[in-house]
C-alpha cells in the first residue's frame, strides 16, 4: 500500500496521514494534532482528498473512556483497497 500513496498525486499531508494509517491501522484528530500538528479540520479534508483518489476510508465513532466525549477514528479499508 505504500507505493499506492506515492503513485497518487496527493498532498504531502495526505501522504503522511496515509502512511500513519498504513503503519498503525488508524488515526484520530488528537493523534494527528499531537504527532503532526494537523488540525481536525485539515485531517477531515485530507481524508476526503484520499477518498477522491480512490482510497476507501472507514470512519468509526468512538467514545473516550474517561471524558465520555465522542470522536472519529479514521482507518484504511483494506478489503476495499485490494
Amino acid at each position: 500500500m505504500k507505493n499506492m500513496a506515492r503513485s497518487l498525486n496527493m498532498t504531502p499531508q495526505a501522504r503522511l496521514l496515509f502512511a500513519h494509517m498504513d503503519r498503525t491501522g488508524s488515526i484520530s484528530a488528537r493523534e494527528a494534532m499531537a504527532d503532526y500538528g494537523i488540525t481536525s479540520a485539515s485531517l477531515a479534508r485530507r481524508v476526503c482528498d484520499m477518498e477522491q483518489h480512490g482510497i476507501a476510508i472507514v470512519r468509526s465513532i468512538k467514545t473516550h473512556p474517561i471524558t465520555g466525549k465522542q470522536y472519529t477514528r479514521y482507518s484504511i479499508d483494506i478489503e476495499a483497497n485490494k
